[in-house]
């Protein structure tokens, strides 16, 4: 969940500010004006080179000179200091935006790496329609260069995209990040002709994040289809309708389709998994685990013995599934 009160900057956030701020200013204009210049930029390649899992742990055990020098040299070579993060979105969201991740989502945002097309079906409550798409867009841009990359954040309807506009700039400044980031939130008709609303879009650098994407008309999937062409990528999330043959489960059944559900046994309610107190509530509701807030065994076994478990509630609320078969990634 994305927290409404402030936690502390993290360090790879502090150490980046201060790495830009280096570079800024003009104290280090170029590579050799690193201290011992050879040696870290080797050190930058390596770890460039590593799982990130590795690189993570190393970056974790360096002092936070190195560490600063590090995000000098990147940011100086690649035109952000968060190029080693450009492969793990999930480490970038845990070390530089410091919120914590499980699992399944860990799964989720770090396909977008690996895979142009990738379909999120999550169940009820999950709060992953509105979370995530903030903190992929915010990823994606920041480990580009100025200007090389652009995420958009398109909506069904303003509710959706409006809660994306007003997280961002918090996200952001908590993190040091521009304060306006390269993303736009947009939300189409679906009026004739409003499938070629986002015709101005074509960029091979863009990361388009559908979200509340069971809910899209088939004219707004229909814009969302022709903005894209085979270089940028589609990142789709949603809660699916019951209702069959909608865009999002077309998307979710095409062969370029990574797919993978988010059902209520995915979630930390479920598989005991640490998310930390929960920063989104009041002082006064006293402490707890973000984990009260979702649906767990108990609420899923009420509904499937209410409705049965092959009602399309079920299947989709529950499970995160479509109402006809759709090829998914079970891992």
């Amino acid at each position: 969940m994305v927290t409404t009160v402030a936690p502390p900057r993290t360090r790879i956030a502090a150490l980046a500010v201060r790495a830009r701020n280096v570079v800024g200013s003009g104290l280090v204009p170029c590579t050799s004006a690193v201290p011992d210049w050879l040696a870290r930029l080797d050190q930058l390649e390596h770890l460039a080179a590593v799982p990130a899992a590795v690189r993570r742990a190393a970056l974790a055990r360096l002092d936070d000179d190195t560490v600063c020098d590090l995000l000098v040299l990147s940011y100086l070579r690649h035109g952000t200091p968060y190029a080693l993060w450009a492969d793990m979105p999930s480490g970038f969201i845990e070390d530089v935006l410091g919120l914590r991740t499980w699992a399944r989502l860990r799964t989720v945002l770090d396909a977008t790496v690996g895979h142009p097309r990738v379909v999120a079906p999550a169940c009820f409550g999950s709060g992953f329609r509105r979370h995530t798409a903030p903190l992929l867009a915010l990823w994606h841009v920041a480990v580009r260069r100025d200007l090389d990359a652009m995420a958009v954040i398109l909506g069904p309807n303003r509710e959706i995209v409006d809660y994306a506009r007003q997280v961002l700039p918090r996200l952001a400044e908590q993190a040091g990040l521009p304060r306006e980031p390269a993303v736009h939130c947009m939300t189409t008709g679906t009026d004739p002709g409003d499938q070629f609303a986002l015709a101005g879009l074509y960029t091979p650098s863009a990361l388009v994040i559908a979200t509340d994407a069971g809910r899209f008309h088939p004219v707004q999937g229909a814009a969302v289809d022709h903005a894209l062409d085979e270089r940028a990528r589609l990142v789709a999330i949603g809660v699916p309708e019951p209702t069959p043959r909608t865009w999002f489960e077309e998307l979710a059944r095409r062969a370029t389709s990574r797919t993978i559900p988010v059902a209520v046994s995915d979630l930390p309610s479920v598989t005991g998994e640490e998310l930390g107190p929960c920063t989104s509530c009041p002082a006064e509701h006293g402490a707890h685990s973000p984990t009260l807030h979702l649906p767990d065994a108990r609420w899923a076994a009420r509904q499937i013995a209410a409705y049965g478990p092959t009602h399309p509630l079920v299947v989709t609320r529950i499970h995160a599934g479509f109402p006809g078969p759709v090829a998914v990634d079970a891992t």
